[in-house]
């Protein structure tokens, strides 16, 4: 944990502390469920700089189930 992410927990009122909270335990839960692959994708696509335009998220979602039922792992 770095000094700034320290420092901005102990300031602040405790209704801003429960919402950073919240905001933090989002995050994980969506990293452990996998939901944040499409954002995650779109991340990838922007940095990599991609010729072609990105899949709309439905296209990516079935594209992914589409890959695990090929490639069970």
């Amino acid at each position: 944990m770095s000094d700034a992410s320290a420092a901005s927990r102990s300031t602040g009122s405790p209704l801003d502390r429960l919402v950073a909270f919240a905001r933090e335990c989002r995050r994980f839960a969506r990293g452990i469920l996998g939901s944040d692959a499409y954002d995650k994708y779109l991340h990838h696509h922007r940095v990599t700089g991609c010729a072609h335009e990105p899949l709309s998220e439905r296209d990516f979602w079935r594209a992914k189930y589409r890959d695990q039922d090929h490639n069970p792992g």
